[in-house]
């Protein structure tokens, strides 16, 4: 047999028939994924023969997959409910019968809108005879909004009035250390008053020896 070098630094670049032996091992998913990287990819794994290629395998693997001792046995299969009886089939039925016959029930006995109004779990905008019908999802977006602004203006009050005490806190504090003299000003000038009058006594008495 003859032997060939394939000199492709791509996997686009190996021939069509490497090509589709390789895309014949693939799962239907790895098949669908591969042929999204790229055009050439994509036309092989929509050609015939590649399906045809994949049909032959299996039918080549099947048979011993079928008989082997591993296999999971029918009793097994229907635990994990992936064969299904025709017993299965109809008991699932009859639930999903049952379900919706308590929900329908349960639907037409629930209290009515203007009852839901009366009890407060819905607001009065959703009645449907109101004006302006609005969805409760609505109106409970409006009404957050609505919180959120009387929680910022409570917010700027409360500050504003924090401000105004502790300014006129602040006010009355300077105002008595100016009174009784225990202020950092009037401790620098009396610091300066004692001063200049030091030396001006200080002057005098050099003066008088003059």
């Amino acid at each position: 047999m003859a032997s060939y070098t394939v000199d492709a630094k791509h996997l686009c670049d190996l021939p069509t028939e490497i090509l589709l032996q390789i895309l014949g091992y693939l799962d239907v998913s790895d098949l669908l994924a591969t042929s999204r990287t790229s055009h050439l990819l994509r036309a092989l794994s929509l050609a015939p023969i590649l399906h045809h290629l994949r049909l032959r395998r299996t039918r080549a693997i099947l048979p011993p997959m079928l008989t082997s001792p591993s296999r999971p046995s029918l009793a097994d299969l229907i635990r994990r409910s992936i064969f299904m009886t025709n017993t299965t089939v109809v008991s699932r039925k009859l639930a999903r019968s049952l379900v919706s016959i308590r929900l329908s029930r349960r639907l037409a006995a629930r209290p009515s809108a203007e009852v839901l109004v009366e009890r407060c779990v819905l607001p009065r905008e959703c009645l449907p005879g109101a004006s302006g019908m609005v969805a409760p999802a609505l109106v409970a977006r409006k009404r957050a909004v609505e919180r959120e602004r009387v929680k910022d203006g409570l917010r700027r009050w409360v500050g504003s009035v924090f401000r105004g005490e502790v300014q006129t806190r602040e006010e009355g504090v300077r105002r008595w250390e100016e009174r009784v003299g225990v202020g950092r000003v009037w401790r620098m000038r009396r610091f300066w008053e004692r001063m200049s009058g030091s030396v001006g006594t200080a002057g005098g008495s050099d003066l008088r020896r003059g």
